[in-house]
């Protein structure tokens, strides 16, 4: 039922029978008081003004702000009130109670739901003290013990009330409540109710020198006052969090844009507020929400709305306050940023054509070459229009120009929009090709789009064919200079020219690559791997049950000191043409198992090795052997080899039962990168694996829930079949509740650590252990 209910209707009907609680234990008090007269109505009016002025003073007992908050007001019951009964006491007390709430929530049927759940929290405090009393027990002790029931029962109370009211959300289980806290604040409350009723039975009558002395109504307000006082003073404490809160907002919107401007908005305004409901919407705020105008895109005005307080609390003018100014200032800071985005656009773009010009295509190389992910290489292509001149001589300039905005349109569509396009000369386009990690790759790409510029096309009543030279230089590593990839193309472009111009090249479109900074690269290569240069980087693989490291990945790594690093990528691709490839491979194995042995001797637990080998590997004819010798070299460790799941496609019988024969020999066979391009069920079925890992690429949307429900299938599909599943690309808490909730039980991503050197890994272990989070 409640699952089709909205969170104001599950939220009244969870308050309802607190409510009635309190309804006929207020309504119990006064007949009672009516009924059998107290023996000092001062004492019950002071106990009742006590009640109201403690009550706001609260504790935050959870380990995130806003939630659970206790009150501190279960001390006023430390002296009963009346002679009738202790527990009529409580219904005295619960009218007092009803009115500091009725003051502070100014929510009617919240200040009765929390009244009743405090009443019955609170006939729990006078029952387990008044009873261990009768038999004997140490006071104090006995007031820790009625303190604990008392936050017991409120605790189950308000955890319930916010299950309710979130289902299905998550955060809101008994592991939010801080143990510490919540011990510091029964600690308070036993002391304060020990100390009240040692004044009146002990210290008072000893002043006075005559034991039926009492000064119960002045202790209990004097109490009540000190409550408030610090109350007044944990108030106090809110409000400059609030502000604090608000200036680091306006320190941090200024440098943060598009969807990360409204999520920063939206963080702030939960942590300021305390709220887990907030918004951006195109409604107005309605009842019992505050919000305020935000206008974080040119023309378009949203609203920062803000619902019910985690505590269950009436907004105050100051949250209101809070919210519009947030508003206000995410508004300006998006008004600043896109003026500076406009002016920048105005400065960098070529004003024929709509394309970055010169200017911003070096901004961009720059970026690509420094800020490029380690395995991605970066590929220039420059362009030349051939007999441009002539075009113009020929049919005027307005064709001349019409003919680069063609050409410009066209470079856009093969692009793809991934790759930057400019327009750097009077003829001359660069496209700088990213995310390749080779250079056919990138010859693919340049091939693709000098054939779209090359197509026929009308212009002043003529047919025509474009005919463009284009020089491709292609880097696998960080450059130094990315100029360089500048000169090496434009060298490559006017080779192909001035061949044209010779007649080697006829009359077609030609792409010209640059042989010297391949062939170069080559020769480092070679050294490297001959020479014995490579270096490893070790990624930890963690268990999400237990939060602790069980195997590493070894991935390989080569910094030349003149080039810089070369990605892992193009230095396998590489290794592969030059016919290094095993030998690469063998050099990682020996490595990645020496590393372990020395991860071992510090953490016992660490037992598995993975390495990344292709396919045609695993045959007797190639690496087989030795694998399988290497790994029995070293029984107290797991071996395991993570085949690529693309390269499944060509899994032959010889290789299937080379597969078998290493898992034979106690290696472990990995299925890695499923999920990514063009995968297939077949490779889950016909591959032998005993692990499969989940490309990153399957949980790039887990706000989908076809993408979540597969995941979880996979997750089904490794349990039945006694195969581990290891999910890649984990690099936040959210992703990793998200994986807890689908049953995943291992994973790997930077959010447990990024692949480091042997030498910081050793550091990690000694410092943390297995530990899977670092902090």
């Amino acid at each position: 039922m409640f699952t089709r209910m909205g969170a104001t209707q599950r939220d009244s009907a969870f308050a309802a029978p607190f409510v009635a609680f309190a309804l006929a234990t207020i309504g119990y008090g006064i007949f009672g008081l009516i009924a059998w007269p107290p023996h000092s109505w001062t004492l019950v009016l002071t106990l009742i003004a006590a009640v109201s002025i403690a009550g706001s003073f609260q504790m935050h007992v959870g380990r995130t702000p806003g939630f659970p908050l206790v009150g501190m007001a279960i001390t006023m019951l430390a002296i009963p009130p009346t002679e009738h009964s202790p527990l009529f006491g409580v219904c005295i007390w619960a009218i007092g109670l009803l009115v500091s709430q009725l003051v502070l929530r100014r929510d009617v049927l919240q200040a009765f739901y929390v009244t009743g759940l405090n009443s019955l929290a609170a006939f729990a405090f006078v029952a387990i003290e008044s009873s261990l009393s009768v038999l004997g027990v140490w006071r104090p002790f006995s007031f820790v013990l009625a303190s604990i029931g008392f936050y017991a029962i409120f605790l189950l109370g308000e955890f319930a009330r916010q299950w309710v009211r979130n289902r299905p959300a998550r955060g809101f289980g008994l592991a939010t409540l801080s143990l510490p806290r919540a011990g510091v604040v029964v600690l308070i409350v036993s002391a304060s109710s020990t100390l009240i009723h040692a004044f009146d039975t002990t210290v008072i009558p000893w002043l006075e020198h005559d034991a039926g002395a009492r000064r119960t109504s002045f202790i209990v307000l004097l109490a009540a006052l000190i409550f408030y006082v610090i109350g007044q003073r944990i108030r106090y404490a809110e409000t400059e969090r609030r502000l604090t809160g608000i200036l680091d907002a306006a320190i941090e919107l200024p440098h943060v844009t598009g969807e990360s401007l409204a999520a920063t908005l939206q963080d702030r305004a939960r942590a300021i507020v305390q709220t887990n409901q907030v918004t951006l919407r195109s409604t107005g705020p309605g009842p019992g929400e505050i919000g305020s105008e935000v206008s974080l895109e040119p023309g378009t005005t949203q609203y920062l709305v803000v619902g019910r307080k985690v505590d269950g609390m009436p907004f105050s003018r100051d949250d209101a306050r809070a919210i519009n100014t947030l508003a206000n200032m995410a508004s300006e800071a998006a008004r600043a940023q896109n003026e500076v985005i406009s002016l920048e656009r105005r400065a960098n773009t070529d004003t024929l054509t709509g394309l970055p010009n010169y200017g911003a295509f070096q901004l961009a190389l720059d970026d690509a070459n420094e800020n490029r992910p380690y395995h991605d290489g970066v590929g220039l292509l420059f362009i030349d229009l051939d007999n441009f001149k002539h075009l113009n001589d020929t049919f005027g300039h307005p064709a001349g120009d019409e003919l680069l905005r063609v050409v410009a349109e066209r470079l856009q569509s093969a692009s793809g929009g991934g790759d930057f396009v400019a327009r750097v000369g009077g003829d001359e386009f660069v496209v700088i090709l990213t995310g390749k990690v080779s250079l056919e790759q990138a010859k693919e790409d340049a091939d693709r789009i000098i054939e779209a510029i090359s197509q026929p096309l009308t212009l002043e009543g003529s047919d025509m064919v474009p005919v463009v030279s284009a020089g491709l230089a292609y880097s696998s590593h960080r450059e130094l200079s990315a100029q360089t990839l500048v000169e090496d193309a434009d060298r490559t472009m006017l080779q192909v020219k001035r061949s044209r111009r010779k007649g080697e090249k006829g009359d077609s479109s030609v792409v010209g690559i640059s042989s010297h900074r391949s062939s170069r690269t080559n020769d480092i290569v070679a050294r490297a791997i001959r020479s014995n240069r490579l270096s490893l980087a070790f990624q930890p693989i963690v268990s999400i049950d237990d939060g602790q490291i069980w195997a590493f990945e070894a991935l390989v790594r080569y910094i030349d000191p003149e080039l810089g690093p070369i990605s892992p990528p193009s230095l396998v691709a590489r290794a592969k043409s030059l016919g290094l490839l095993n030998e690469l491979t063998m050099q990682v194995v020996t490595k990645a198992l020496t590393a372990a042995d020395e991860f071992q001797k510090l953490e016992p637990s660490i037992t598995c090795m993975t390495v990344n080998l292709e396919l045609n590997q695993i045959s007797d004819n190639e690496l087989g052997p030795f694998i399988r010798e290497t790994a029995s070299a070293r029984p107290h460790l797991s071996l395991c080899v993570e085949l690529n799941e693309r390269s499944m496609r060509s899994l032959t019988d010889g290789l299937r039962h080379d597969a078998e024969k290493l898992q034979q020999a106690g290696v472990i066979i990995a299925l890695d990168d499923y999920g990514s391009d063009d995968s297939s069920v077949g490779a889950l079925v016909r591959s032998p694996m005993d692990i499969l890992k989940i490309d990153r690429s399957l949980i790039d949307d887990l706000g989908d829930p076809r993408q979540r429900e597969f995941i979880k299938a996979l997750q089904g599909f490794g349990t039945n079949l006694n195969h581990q599943m290891v999910v890649e690309g984990i690099e936040h808490p959210e992703m990793v509740d998200i994986m807890t909730e689908l049953g995943v039980r291992n994973a790997q991503g930077y959010y447990y650590g990024r692949p480091l050197s042997f030498a910081l890994t050793m550091d990690r272990l000694k410092r943390h252990g297995t530990q899977a989070v670092v902090t």
